[in-house]
């Protein structure tokens, strides 16, 4: 009698191990592949021909130079979707639109690839009586995103980024997504 209850109890500690290694191997997967690191086709050597961001982020209307590391001759740069995303023959990449481009870089024969991601908040502004709510969103691809209220006694935000008008004044709404702010003044009747 007692060896059987060490070995149901045994069995149960192996059970939960392996649910725990499975929640925690399916987290290691979800991450993974929202990272820079999944589209990555090799390894980058720090002496070799590569560009100097693999992924950024934009908001519409921002731009960002972009350029090759470890050459000094001439680089042509395209864009796979040109109304999200342009590229002058310098490397500078300019956010027109919401949505997802590629920036690709011909040198020596070689294609590098920079992916960009251009976000945009739904509303800059927002009116609001009391009492009254309403749903932030990130425009474009976008993962994830915190939100943060300046002045919670006016307005509050939730993490889904539902705000809810509290009294009258003004609030602003900051909502941060991989290293980019974005920001909503809130103003409550």
């Amino acid at each position: 009698m007692i060896l059987g209850k060490g070995k149901s109890g045994f069995s149960k500690k192996i059970y939960k191990g392996i649910i725990f290694l499975i929640i925690f191997i399916l987290l290691a997967c979800f991450l993974y592949i929202n990272s820079g690191l999944f589209y990555r086709k090799k390894i980058i050597l720090p002496f070799s021909v590569h560009l100097n961001k693999q992924e950024i982020y934009l908001i519409k209307g921002e731009e960002y130079r972009l350029f090759v590391y470890g050459i000094n001759k001439w680089v042509s740069y395209t864009s796979t979707n040109f109304r999200v995303a342009g590229v002058d023959f310098h490397g500078r990449v300019f956010a027109y639109r919401t949505g997802k481009a590629y920036i690709i870089a011909k040198v020596d024969g070689k294609k590098l690839k920079c992916r960009v991601k251009v976000i945009d908040l739904n509303k800059k502004k927002l009116n609001l009586d009391l009492g009254e709510s309403y749903k932030l969103r990130i425009k474009g691809p976008a993962t994830f995103a915190r939100y943060k209220s300046n002045n919670p006694e006016v307005a509050t935000v939730n993490v889904f980024g539902k705000v809810k008008a509290k009294k009258p004044g003004r609030a602003t709404i900051t909502v941060k997504v991989k290293g980019k702010t974005l920001k909503c003044v809130v103003t409550v009747k």
